[in-house]
């Protein structure tokens, strides 16, 4: 079996695990493209030094760090699937739910002083609240309340640009808009400062994909953001 079948069996077979493959891959395109931005500062400063050695190291590298990239995009198309009733990991429970719905709910408790990364896996974690720079913290008690209210952030911030996601490629999905000010084909879309919607049906990780990009988009950089988890289900759903 060659890797596009095996790609094809995952997408049919068990369209969750390939929801969860496509979103590191989307990471892992997002690690790239900030590396290739770091090569190409580096490229440039070779050329102000006349170190051209330097120079055709760093584009051998980056063109293959390209191809790299080609074989993610193809990958991603491939496992794509809809990912409408696909995505069920409670995001949208509130703490009084879950705790009735889990066992021991106390042994799944961290400590939510600890910061978290955007290049970290959300699959089972629930938020505590999040930060942008040394920023207060906001409080949240869902994924989707930590995407809903990075948003508000950003848009007062610069409403042009955010609006400007609506059209912009890479922030949207491949059949549906992520960011709209129309409804049309949004599944649990949320209002944002009552001028535009933001989609919220996705797992943790692909919140926290949409949430990358739109950071990148404002300038920041992924350390930037740091995120404080109130709970870690990870051992509970072990197979």
């Amino acid at each position: 079996m060659n890797l596009d079948q095996v790609l094809q069996t995952l997408k049919t077979e068990f369209p969750n695990k390939a929801i969860d493959l496509c979103e590191s891959l989307e990471l892992i395109k997002e690690v790239l493209n900030d590396t290739m931005n770091a090569i190409n500062h580096k490229s440039n400063d070779a050329f102000v030094k006349r170190d051209f050695i330097a120079r055709r190291q760093y584009d051998d590298i980056a063109v293959s760090l390209h191809n790299y990239e080609q074989q993610i995009d193809q990958f991603v198309a491939t496992l794509s699937v809809d990912t409408v009733d696909l995505v069920n990991e409670d995001n949208d429970s509130d703490e009084e739910t879950e705790k009735r719905k889990i066992p021991n709910y106390a042994d799944y408790v961290v400590d939510n002083n600890v910061e978290h990364t955007l290049y970290e896996n959300f699959t089972h974690k629930r938020p505590y609240a999040f930060r942008i720079n040394e920023n207060h913290i906001v409080e949240v008690k869902t994924w989707q309340e930590m995407l809903k209210k990075t948003a508000e952030l950003l848009f007062t911030i610069d409403n042009d640009k955010f609006l400007a996601f609506e059209h912009t490629r890479g922030m949207n999905g491949k059949k549906n808009k992520y960011i709209s000010v129309k409804l049309d084909g949004m599944r649990k879309p949320q209002l944002i400062l009552d001028k535009v919607y933001i989609e919220t049906n996705m797992s943790g990780n692909g919140i926290r994909n949409l949430i990358l990009k739109m950071l990148k988009a404002y300038g920041y950089k992924a350390t930037d953001y740091k995120v404080y988890f109130r709970a870690d289900y990870t051992e509970l759903n072990q197979e």
